[in-house]
């Protein structure tokens, strides 16, 4: 029971993470994150672009931000929010109202990374959730330094609750194999020291053929020079006069019975 406690709560923890990777001059920081399941998920390589900080920072307002248009920009424009005051639906859709192409959500205190919740009804762009720290460096090199820096969203691992369910169904069986060997040499060892007494044979008389086989003799009278007994020691009946009779091969120097 412990063993299935163990697996469900690790299937039920367990969630997709991907990172959040900052990259500038001398400067290489990667987050994990966990992307929102109602934002469309990063796929291939990731994506690439550049943070803003959002302008009011819960974005539960209509954003200030306003995206200068550059010339020959690749990059797309990423935006920083932190937890609080409004769902999270409210804040992904406030960033994509603006023109932004993904709302990165921080954590307004330390804890758990979690995975973000909302109606994905309309929603285009990417929405992750990072940690405090997370969310505070980023908005310190991303006011820091400006352009000089571009962000990585990467995609999350594919079906790890699947892997976590199949590693822990082999564990299983594996656990089983291991008990049930065990089993059978504790059984096999009490067998060697306590060995179990042999089996009575069990006496189905004998065949027709042997019993024709025995010498024989008709009764006349009692003979006193071999003192033979006038009743038989198998039925314990009298003989008759002119009865026939076997000789069993025994202990005793004669014995008889009845055919």
């Amino acid at each position: 029971w412990n063993f299935f406690w163990f697996v469900f709560f690790a299937v039920v923890s367990f969630t997709a993470h991907g990172d959040v990777l900052l990259s500038g001059k001398n400067l290489t920081i990667s987050f994990p994150d966990i992307e929102a399941n109602f934002a469309p998920s990063v796929k291939g390589s990731g994506k690439r672009g550049i943070l803003y900080v959002a302008e009011p920072l819960d974005a539960c307002s209509p954003l200030m931000n306003k995206l200068a248009p550059q010339p020959n920009m690749t990059w797309s424009p990423f935006l920083l929010i932190i937890r609080g005051k409004c769902s999270f639906e409210d804040k992904v859709r406030a960033a994509e109202t603006a023109g932004f192409k993904a709302a990165i959500v921080y954590d307004d205190e330390d804890g758990e990374l979690i995975s973000m919740a909302g109606n994905p009804a309309g929603i285009k762009i990417y929405a992750v959730f990072v940690s405090k720290i997370a969310g505070e460096m980023l908005a310190y090199y991303a006011a820091a330094t400006a352009f000089d820096t571009e962000l990585w969203i990467t995609p999350s691992l594919g079906n790890p609750a699947w892997s976590i369910l199949a590693i822990s169904f082999i564990s299983l069986l594996a656990m089983s194999a291991v008990l049930a060997t065990c089993f059978f040499v504790r059984r096999h060892h009490i067998r060697r020291e306590h060995p179990q007494a042999p089996l009575v044979r069990e006496f189905h008389g004998l065949s027709s053929r042997l019993v024709k086989a025995m010498p024989s003799l008709i009764f006349t009278a009692v003979l006193e020079d071999n003192s033979t007994s006038t009743t038989c020691a198998i039925c314990l009946e009298d003989y008759t006069m002119g009865e026939k009779l076997r000789v069993l091969p025994c202990c005793h120097s004669k014995c008889e019975m009845i055919q």
